[in-house]
């Protein structure tokens, strides 16, 4: 039995064009980092800590992490508090392509879930495992200025703020 060839061919031809029209998932996924003009957060009732670099890490099409980074006390060591926001109403503020993002100009809300702070020696190595709280906050990007507030069930306050 001969089977017809233009059949095979349209049924080809829809395989690779719904290839193409598939979005790709390294399209979703990325980080954008910059050094922010003025950066500081705070964490509880501890002192206002001034920080230099701030990351968006593109998680899922809702889900962003926000990290603002701040020098250790040792010199070359660096310690990081970041939020993990999502907003599933919204689109990220952030375009990527193979893993890197850079940032729309458009204002964005999302929910905070969670805050955890890292703490890294002089040689880029973790000091021990990160503290992570529960919380209940927002994080806020308008006119180049990202701003992120969280109370953790205990009440306290964890701030992030900085002008990119």
């Amino acid at each position: 039995m001969r089977t017809p060839i233009v059949p095979l061919l349209l049924i080809s031809l829809s395989m690779v064009a719904g290839t193409s029209s598939i979005a790709d998932p390294r399209q979703a996924i990325g980080r954008y980092e910059t050094i922010a003009s003025k950066c500081q957060y705070r964490l509880g009732s501890g002192s206002l800590q001034t920080c230099h670099v701030v990351q968006m890490d593109r998680k899922t099409a809702t889900v962003t992490g926000v990290r603002f980074i701040g020098r250790g006390v040792v010199h070359g060591s660096s310690r990081h508090l970041t939020f993990v926001a999502n907003a599933p109403d919204q689109t990220i503020p952030l375009r990527c392509k193979s893993g890197s993002c850079t940032l729309n100009d458009k204002r964005w809300t999302a929910t905070v879930s969670s805050v955890a702070e890292s703490k890294f020696d002089g040689r880029g190595v973790a000091e021990g495992l990160p503290q992570a709280w529960p919380v209940k906050g927002d994080c806020e990007l308008s006119v180049k200025k990202l701003r992120c507030r969280a109370r953790a069930m205990s009440g306290e306050i964890l701030t992030g703020e900085a002008q990119l």
